[in-house]
């Protein structure tokens, strides 16, 4: 029986030593897991915060893009401008940059508004030579987006034709019933 009791003691204190090291290492780690976790958090801060500037950075960015956008186009007369269409672009940018020094030079420009953002340049130039001979046609394009801005510009190689092209004010070109007015330059704009 002596045995069984010393068997039992040793059992006892050597399962005691056991549990009191493992408290003790379960202990160290739980410490260590808090102060990880800490770390953690205050790395997650952080990154939220860089986040939150970066976003700031961005929206700057794309505002002085936008900026930087309306001021390189060509502005049209502005009486028939719906502001959505000063947000948009098309997808002609080739053909936008080529036909900007004709664009300079033409002294009988026609401002073509509310078109429609699928129309190309082709479209709006055989629309308008059933009244003479079109010079170029020149459809904006929004260098950032890519997307059609709904406005375009005509011009005649004379005043006749692009006075009788007038007559196409409230006409329907593609689906939606566009405006034709003289273009004016930038400097003429009020």
């Amino acid at each position: 029986m002596e045995i069984l009791n010393s068997i039992d003691v040793h059992f006892v204190m050597s399962l005691a030593v056991i549990l009191v090291i493992f408290v003790t290492f379960y202990g160290m780690a739980l410490k260590r897991q808090n102060k990880a976790m800490v770390k953690i958090d205050e790395s997650l801060k952080r990154q939220e915060q860089t986040n939150y500037q970066l976003n700031q950075i961005l929206n700057e960015i794309r505002r002085s893009n936008r900026l930087l956008s309306e001021l390189a186009d060509i502005e049209p007369t502005g009486e028939f401008m719906d502001p959505m269409e000063q947000s948009q672009a098309p997808q002609n940018a080739a053909n936008s940059a080529s036909n900007t020094a004709a664009q300079i030079d033409s002294q009988y420009k026609l401002y073509v508004g509310n078109i429609d953002y699928a129309a190309t340049e082709a479209e709006l130039a055989a629309y308008f030579a059933q009244f003479g001979q079109v010079e170029f046609v020149n459809i904006p394009v929004n260098r950032y987006t890519g997307k059609a801005r709904g406005f375009g510009f005509v011009s005649f190689v004379s005043k006749e034709d692009a006075e009788r092209a007038m007559s196409l004010h409230g006409s329907e070109f593609k689906g939606r019933q566009i405006q034709v007015n003289f273009a004016k330059e930038r400097g003429e704009i009020a």
